[in-house]
């Protein structure tokens, strides 16, 4: 449907003439789908205009239009990943580029404030300089640092920092219907530090476990917590990524990669370093995940990986210990080293190699090599098929996916990169999260319906096995899936929708709607 002219105009009046377009060229570089969704349709529906707001005044005056004309508005930052699509016509994207501010970094009191379009990368650069760190989310330090941007902000830091769900503090929102609400203590206090209060908290409206990933208004400052910072306030890099200066590990940091004999071997490890609070990060990664983060080309890819794969023994994780003291760094070291001799661990030369140690532990603290490892040259990643529970049920869930992969490596459906698990510790061991890698070839049809098939019976196996609800629960259909078995949340989930979004204004195709 075309824009119609007065509605546009009203649209030009809150942005300025450059800060809004209907050109079709423009609008179909933001329909380009993104390789990580497993379909073979190349573009989305378009958008009927793109808008770039200013702040939240302007966000709020598109809103109250969208609600005005009867269209929808779908708001997004960085946009990695499909979840700012829209399902079809009559939608306006808010491209929150311009909303790029950090707000305030507060050291006493350990939080920090930021706009949509703020990264990672700027927002942790800024806190080292003062002795401080933030949980980056694990698709990247190009991703939004706004805890509610970042889908469940799970990441590198996770073991040690927590996740979006724990972290967020107050907040800015543009509810659907286009109010202002500021939630927890800003409300009260004009002070960021509390994301609850006063009187009900509204944080579970905002986010469940799930983010409502664009379909509840439009999310436009938030505080989160930060956390102490051991290291150095910068580090001395040189060269270009990959291949950044690779001699230089800063004292107290130690990173490895540590292989099993067997699932239950590691578990055991991974409980005990939860158990003991040692590790400042700790990932899951497999062979083929390590590969991609060091690899340039698809020939390195592939000589990487064989190489890692020949020289583990098992599944393992990688791990990177960083002391506060002298005496902190030895006693975690000491206390890994028992661990690893108990649990039968062996340590992967290359990564501890001093021509390699430094280029994988910046990576990994910087979280520069997600692009890397999930959009390969040689396929592309396919899904997440994980949650956020204790370790070892997430574990135990994602084995199961990976017999599903395995018969489809088997046929050549699927990138030959392995089978083990990809789960990673939250907060020492009280949570655990588990994807399963799926690098499909996207020209590939049967490729393709391998990743779908995946995807469901990872779906089937949640709800089968009661391992509970994962991460990519959204749409209405995949809540349906899961709402019987877990007490109809569906139903509360489309009474807030209905009662936050009266007009349906805000796009939700990746959410659940009020319709039923």
């Amino acid at each position: 449907m075309a824009l119609a002219k007065d509605t546009y105009r009203a649209l030009e009046d809150v942005v300025g003439p450059e800060n809004i377009s209907d050109d079709p060229a423009i609008l179909d570089s933001y329909a380009w789908r993104s390789g990580l969704v497993a379909k073979t349709d190349k573009f989305v529906p378009r958008f009927e205009a793109v808008t770039l707001p200013k702040d939240t005044l302007e966000v709020q005056a598109i809103v109250k239009l969208c609600n005005k004309c009867s269209l929808q508005f779908k708001a997004s930052s960085t946009g990695w990943g499909p979840y700012c699509d829209p399902a079809g016509p009559g939608v306006i994207k808010l491209d929150l580029r311009r909303m790029n501010r950090i707000i305030e970094i507060n050291e006493k009191n350990m939080y920090a404030v930021v706009e949509p379009y703020v990264i990672y990368a700027q927002l942790q650069a800024e806190l080292m300089k003062r002795g401080l760190n933030t949980n980056i989310t694990g698709a990247g330090s190009n991703c939004s640092a706004l805890p509610l941007a970042a889908h469940s902000n799970l990441g590198h830091l996770s073991v040690s920092g927590s996740y979006g769900e724990r972290n967020q503090l107050a907040m800015e929102w543009v509810t659907p219907d286009g109010e202002i609400a500021r939630l927890g203590s800003l409300a009260a206090l004009d002070e960021w530090f509390c994301g609850d209060g006063p009187g009900p908290s509204l944080r579970g409206v905002i986010r469940g476990n799930t983010m409502p990933l664009g379909g509840l208004g439009v999310y436009t400052k938030a505080a989160q917590k930060i956390y102490h910072w051991p290291g150095p306030s910068t580090f001395p890099i040189e060269g270009v990524s990959p291949y950044y200066r690779p001699d230089y590990i800063p004292p107290g940091f130690m990173i490895r990669y540590i292989s099993f004999p067997s699932q239950e071997a590691l578990r055991e490890a991974v409980r005990r370093i939860g158990e003991s609070e040692i590790a400042f990060i700790l990932m899951g990664f497999n062979p083929a995940m390590m590969a991609a983060n060091i690899a340039t080309t698809n020939d390195e890819d592939y000589e990487y990986l064989k190489q890692y794969t020949n020289l583990v023994q098992g599944p393992g994780f990688l791990i990177i210990i960083a002391g506060n003291s002298p005496g902190d760094f030895t006693y975690k070291k000491q206390v890994l080293e028992k661990i690893m001799d108990e649990c039968n661990g062996e340590s992967l030369e290359p990564v501890e190699d001093p021509e390699n140690a430094g280029g994988f532990l910046w990576r990994f603290i910087r979280v520069t090599g997600s692009i890397r490892e999930t959009c390969r040259a040689t396929g592309v990643f396919g899904g997440e098929v994980g949650g956020t529970d204790v370790f070892n049920l997430m574990s135990k869930f994602i084995e199961q996916g990976s017999k599903v992969k395995e018969r489809f490596i088997k046929q050549d459906a699927l990138l030959a990169d392995g089978t083990d698990p990809f789960v990673q510790l939250i907060e020492h061991g009280h949570c655990g999260h588990g994807e399963l890698l799926i690098r499909y070839f996207s020209t590939n049809p049967d490729s393709v319906q391998a990743c779908f098939e995946i995807f469901m019976a990872a779906n089937r196996t949640a709800v089968e096995g009661h391992y509970g609800v994962p991460h990519h629960v959204w749409s209405d259909a995949i809540c349906d899936m899961y709402g019987p078995d877990t007490s109809n949340y569906t139903k509360w989930l489309r009474n807030l929708k209905k009662t936050f979004d009266p007009n349906t204004a805000s796009e939700a195709s990746h959410y659940i709607t009020a319709e039923k």
